[in-house]
């Protein structure tokens, strides 16, 4: 029976994108998969691709870029029974790292190809857009940095240190109420807000460093807001792994987070500018909603 695969590929990823989609071409091919190309032309198109794909009773769906890609990508196929497969060709690659560690994605692909396996895993779910997330939600802090990334110069730790820098210097607070499953969890002026998710995100911190993508929980992570003093020292909390018994933190497992912000967030999902302009947002567990594609000997 040929098997199919649907490969969707960012031209525009940060990282080498036509060179990684040659070699997972080449690889589909010498393992006797048929190949389908799809090729994203705007922001949201490897959603569309994807749902194409699981129309046309592909096997596999592999995202050929970074984490805004597969974020689409997962989106796509989500409930669908198809599985997602991750060929990393972004600038950070937080989703390869949770979903794969640290093997490199052509090991890990070919395993895939040569006897797939599957595990189901968690999305987070955004109401009232009815949009998905994989790694995680923020706003505030994390939104201001990732803005400040948009520097120039390559990705990376250096780039990365200097918007970090940057929001130091007048870190963004918000008013905002945060209820997770019904109970309150904070109210007042929040510096950050985050729901996940992975453990390691986009920007390669370890925000949650317990989270599980397949327990049906969201972990929730809410800074109370503070001086540019107060800012590095979460910030050094946070890269040192000592930031879940900060004072100024509060953390909570939850199937459901409601957020309220009567200014308005500045937000991110899984390392990209999410755009929306909102006052109140869900996020729910869409525990087990993701199929992805594992090597069959993944422990």
């Amino acid at each position: 029976m040929t098997r199919r695969l649907a490969l969707v590929v960012n031209p525009g990823a940060r990282g080498k994108p036509a060179a990684a989609l040659a070699r997972a071409e080449t690889l589909a091919r010498e393992h006797g998969w048929e190949v389908k190309l799809g090729r994203t032309d705007l922001r949201g198109h490897a959603f569309i691709l994807a749902q194409e794909a699981v129309q046309q009773d592909v096997n596999l769906v592999a995202a050929v870029g970074g984490d805004g890609t597969v974020r689409e990508v997962a989106a796509g196929v989500a409930s669908s029974g198809v599985p997602m497969a991750i060929v990393a060709a972004g600038g950070a690659n937080g989703s390869y790292r949770e979903l794969y560690g640290a093997n490199p994605w052509e090991d890990t692909f070919e395993g895939i190809l040569r006897d797939p396996g599957r595990r189901a895993v968690d999305l987070l779910e955004l109401q009232p857009t009815g949009e998905y997330g994989l790694l995680g939600f923020s706003a505030g802090w994390s939104a201001q940095v990732l803005d400040r990334a948009a520097l120039p110069g390559p990705p990376g730790p250096g780039r990365d240190a200097r918007a970090a820098a940057i929001a130091a210097a007048a870190p963004v607070r918000f008013p905002a109420t945060i209820r997770a499953d019904g109970r309150l969890l904070a109210d007042g002026d929040m510096g950050l807000v985050a729901i996940g998710g992975g453990r390691v995100w986009a920007s390669g911190l370890t925000v949650f460093p317990s989270s599980l993508m397949d327990d049906g929980l969201l972990d929730v992570l809410v800074v109370r807001a503070t001086d540019t003093a107060g800012f590095n020292e979460v910030l050094d909390a946070i890269i040192t792994g000592r930031h879940v018994e900060h004072p100024l933190v509060s953390r909570a497992r939850a199937r459901e987070v409601q957020l309220i912000a009567p200014n308005g967030l500045t937000a991110e999902v899984d390392g990209e500018p999410w755009g929306r302009e909102l006052y109140s947002l869900d996020i729910r567990c869409a525990a087990g909603q993701l199929l992805v594609a594992m090597p069959a000997d993944s422990p």
